[in-house]
């Protein structure tokens, strides 16, 4: 027997193996993508309902559902389903009247939300919606401080992050080391440069436009937002000196 006729039996297995291999990826690649489909099916209806002025029917919501489940049962451990299966249940804890279905829904966002950071902990978004969770289901401990730095640190540039990370911050404001106070006004800064009228929004919803005009007045929308209420608040206290009590 030659050399060559005993190496082919071997050359046979190695064959076979790297097309089972190559089979194997196909097909797994094959489950990601049809994942990735339906959870960009969910994630373009989310987006449409988040414009003005459009709205959802119950059948839409079904729909949404069903393409979340059909992209987790292709990939279970898919962050971008988890993240906008949290989103969904974040949206159904607002709308929610029975305050047990909002704290239900805002535990099951909290599940989705830190399982999506198993799969992908770079994720500033799920970071600052994990935080928004906890902030809900009032644990205001150091796991939440811990995801409300690493939100700010992983999307600076982030609008919805940086929004998320003022409103948690200054909700938590006192439960704060000065580092955490400091990352919040970064956040702060940053997003007063790209929709300075909503983080005044939120910072007036604490009672702290102080903090806002504070690091805002650099930049020219942030000055005009800020004399804005400040003539409006010079305009409230004339009209109360006038009014009898």
């Amino acid at each position: 027997m030659t050399r060559t006729s005993l190496g082919l039996p071997k050359r046979v297995a190695w064959s076979a193996a790297l097309i089972l291999l190559l089979g194997l990826l196909a097909f797994k690649a094959g489950k990601e993508g049809l994942s990735n489909f339906y959870v960009q099916s969910a994630h373009l209806e989310i987006q449409r309902w988040a414009k003005p002025g459009q709205a959802y029917r119950a059948e839409d919501w079904t729909r949404v559902m069903h393409y979340l489940a059909s992209s987790l049962r292709y990939s279970p451990g898919n962050p971008w389903a988890l993240e906008e299966s949290g989103t969904l249940q974040l949206r159904s804890m607002s709308a929610a009247r029975d305050p047990q279905l909002a704290e239900a829904a805002a535990r099951s966002a909290n599940v989705d939300f830190r399982m999506a950071l198993v799969q992908r902990p770079t994720s500033p978004f799920s970071w600052a919606s994990f935080a928004l969770t906890k902030l809900y289901l009032g644990e205001q401990d150091d796991e939440l401080v811990k995801a409300l730095l690493r939100a700010e640190e992983l999307g600076p540039w982030e609008p919805g992050v940086q929004q998320t990370v003022v409103f948690v911050g200054l909700s938590v404001w006192n439960r704060l080391n000065q580092a955490g106070q400091a990352a919040v006004l970064r956040a702060m800064q940053r997003g007063a440069q790209h929709n300075a009228a909503k983080i005044a929004e939120i910072a007036m919803t604490f009672n702290r436009i102080d903090l806002f005009c504070a690091i805002s007045k650099m930049t020219s929308q942030g000055r005009e937002v800020c004399s804005r209420i400040s003539k409006s608040g010079k305009n409230s206290s004339k009209q109360n000196k006038g009014a009898t009590p």
